[in-house]
């Protein structure tokens, strides 16, 4: 790969960009006329492909195209070639958009081979900028409460409308990749998608479901609470504590005993004639108030 370090008069960003699907990108090309006299320069544009569907395209816009968005594919691969006239000592921007493909598959890519020779052919350049397609994390919004009954609905959708598109398309594929709800996030859980945008159609008219939040999720981002923590952390002895499972479900209670390895606890309750202590898995209840009040 060529490096915008080895030349003094043009530079490019060629570092390889791992995108979602229907994104827009965006780089700039710039070149510099070192000479004391005006110059022009040739800049071509060759894209190649690398995906599972040669019919589905990329839009590529760049600046000085007067038309709409120029797309290609591995079916239509179209060149770009721009002139750029260049003052004395001076530099000049190009400016390039790419926006992928919404209907992309995981392990598609395209590069775009870019070259830049003067007319008087005393400086040349080329580079290659590769851009992979990859899954993103994105947030679902659901009622607090209702986090794991809606993520069950959306992969049943899901296995619905995979289900309707692949007598047509035999190369489709599910749209939810994987989803992640912890414990401790209410009200929303974390989805693994090629097609963000067709999220919010699998889920329409779904009971609970409130929308997807816009943008994307690093997965360093959320990797603490993608970690199982014991149910006991942070319990205390003493706390007051509420039963939200199992057959004393709304019962409360004072815990008098925690089995770290077991992760169980032993409770004494409060309002009931049942004065012999009960042990109850940690991740049945919840902490209404800590020992320490």
């Amino acid at each position: 790969m060529v490096q915008e370090s080895e030349y003094e008069w043009v530079e490019f960003d060629n570092e390889p960009i791992k995108s979602p699907c229907g994104k827009s990108i965006s780089m700039v090309l710039t070149v510099k006329n070192i000479e004391n006299e005006k110059r022009n320069f040739k800049l071509k544009i060759r894209p190649e492909f690398r995906q599972n569907d040669p019919k589905v395209s990329w839009e590529i816009d760049y600046q000085g195209n007067e038309g709409d968005m120029v797309q290609m594919s591995p079916d239509d691969p179209k060149n770009i070639e721009k002139r750029l006239e260049i003052d004395k000592r001076a530099i000049r921007e190009f400016k390039i958009r790419v926006d992928t493909p919404k209907g992309g598959s995981m392990g598609d890519s395209m590069t775009l081979n870019i070259s830049v020779v003067s007319e008087d052919d005393v400086h040349r350049a080329t580079f290659s900028k590769l851009i992979d397609l990859v899954p993103i994390i994105m947030a679902v919004k659901t009622n607090v409460g209702k986090e794991f009954e809606v993520a069950q609905n959306l992969v049943n959708q899901d296995k619905k409308d995979y289900e309707e598109r692949v007598e047509i398309n035999p190369s489709a594929t599910r749209e939810i990749m994987a989803i992640m709800s912890p414990y401790e996030l209410k009200g929303y859980f974390y989805l693994e998608t090629m097609h963000p945008d067709r999220i919010t159609y699998i889920a329409k008219k779904m009971r609970n479901f409130k929308g997807v939040v816009n943008g994307e999720i690093r997965i360093d981002e959320i990797s603490e609470q993608l970690t199982p923590k014991p149910a006991v952390e942070g319990l205390e002895l003493g706390s007051f504590i509420e039963l939200v499972k199992g057959p004393f479900k709304g019962e409360k209670a004072r815990i008098m005993n925690i089995d770290h390895e077991k992760e169980e606890v032993t409770v004494q309750f409060i309002e009931s004639a049942m004065l012999i202590p009960v042990k109850v898995r940690a991740e049945d209840i919840r902490v209404i108030d800590s020992g320490k009040s």
